[in-house]
């Protein structure tokens, strides 16, 4: 059975790992330039936004974003909303508690939806890719990113020169137990939802799976 909310007790200890890991921060940045490349202005739905820093991160790089984190810890949410706060862009984001299979917004409500490292907490990512379809305004699109278990060898001993041994140790073997997806569950999960996506594919972005459709 899988947890979908991170527990309240341990989402501070969440919040820190993140904010300090270089790892996490770099995946956040890069994200947050690839949807700043391609969208210029809009409604954007962070699903899965624990301490809300991609929210954050988009935000700092825009300020013609309207954005909203959901996250189904109460206390990931509080944790979220003092973090804008503290980044000064509390005024600009929204973080609310909601599940990503029932999402309390209006049909073609955002431009974009993004969830980064969220996807395998998901009890059924069918329906929740449903949702975000129908969420989602004519042409909007979602990108949905989580580790990815199977990479190469050639993408570990990269990440292993750029992070060094003992964070990749971490990240590479500790951290994706847990937190991952490999490619065929990731094909498997594009053809197993019901949503008429104009378009979707997969992208490898090292030890990142990226799934993108297109409304």
């Amino acid at each position: 059975m899988k947890i979908e909310a991170i527990p309240n007790l341990v989402s501070p200890v969440y919040s820190f790992i993140a904010q300090k890991s270089p790892c996490i921060k770099d995946i956040y940045k890069e994200v947050a330039d690839e949807i700043c490349s391609k969208l210029s202005s809009g409604r954007i739905l962070d699903i899965g936004t624990g301490p809300g820093y991609l929210p954050i991160e988009i935000a700092r790089r825009s300020s013609a974003f309207e954005i909203v984190g959901i996250d189904l810890s109460p206390r990931m949410v509080e944790i979220a909303n003092n973090n804008a706060q503290g980044a000064g862009l509390s005024g600009r984001i929204k973080f609310k508690l909601a599940n990503a299979g029932s999402l309390p917004f209006e049909d073609g409500y955002f431009d974009l939806i993004v969830s980064t490292l969220s996807l395998h907490h998901w009890s059924d990512p069918a329906r929740c890719i449903n949702e975000i379809y129908r969420v989602l305004k004519k042409n909007g699109e979602a990108y949905i990113y989580d580790l990815r278990r199977d990479t190469p060898e050639e993408v570990n001993a990269s990440f292993r020169t750029r992070y060094g041994w003992f964070l990749s140790f971490l990240f590479l073997k500790i951290v994706r137990l847990h937190s991952s997806i490999t490619l065929k569950e990731a094909e498997k999960l594009l053809s197993s939802h019901k949503a008429g996506f104009s378009k979707q594919d997969i992208q490898e972005k090292e030890i990142l799976l990226g799934l993108h459709m297109l409304k």
